[in-house]
């Protein structure tokens, strides 16, 4: 009997460790998203130069098998912007070390995949919209984008850690030839960064976002 009381103890002590373990680890991870949300910063550091890059701050993140879903936020002004960016995980590298493009796993579709979460999705296509200086009265489309993706990177991309990574993505879009941009993704920072290969891009990129 007195063995019996003794397992049954250490069984509602080892659940309530459990539980207050689970329970910690949300915490941290909710008060880390508050964090780097009540911090963003704007979504473009400098609007003078010709070929500007757009960031966005990684506040929220959801593991799957074989991805993590990032939710990336930044400012234009007082407004919120917002996109979600799914990751492979285990990108291969694209570039062996002599720098030849490693032809066989350098090019991987939809191993970053972009959809909207919105109304900040919306204010995201705008913003890009009046930094390109185009118009349109639209927001993101509800399609989720797959564009064809090339690794730069000479190791393979490791989620786990906290390294940066660059990409070079091909977006299809109604307008023409893919709209082709550059990513980098640096997990140290909790970021994720964008710009167009040059200003030719710029309507093609805002289509393939829109869907038009």
């Amino acid at each position: 009997m007195k063995t019996t009381l003794l397992k049954a103890a250490a069984a509602v002590m080892l659940v309530s460790t459990i539980t207050s373990c689970g329970n910690n680890q949300k915490g941290s991870e909710s008060a880390t998203e508050d964090a780097l949300t009540a911090n963003l910063s704007q979504f473009v550091a400098s609007s003078t130069t010709d070929n500007p890059a757009v960031y966005l701050a990684l506040v929220n993140s959801t593991e799957a098998d074989s991805s993590i879903t990032y939710v990336g936020k930044s400012l234009n002004g007082k407004d919120t912007l917002g996109l979600q960016i799914e990751i492979s995980k285990a990108i291969p590298a694209g570039v062996f070390e002599d720098g030849n493009v490693n032809e066989e796993k350098a090019f991987q579709e939809g191993a970053i995949k972009f959809s909207s979460i919105g109304e900040e999705s919306d204010r995201f296509v705008r913003a890009i919209a009046a930094l390109y200086e185009l118009s349109t009265d639209q927001g993101m489309t509800d399609a989720v984008l797959t564009p064809l993706v090339f690794s730069s990177n000479k190791t393979v991309v490791d989620l786990t850690g906290n390294g940066t990574y660059a990409f070079k993505l091909f977006f299809a879009n109604s307008e023409g030839e893919e709209a082709e941009v550059f990513a980098e993704l640096n997990l140290y920072n909790r970021s994720f960064k964008m710009w167009a290969k040059d200003a030719a891009q710029h309507a093609r990129i805002l289509s393939a976002f829109t869907g038009n």
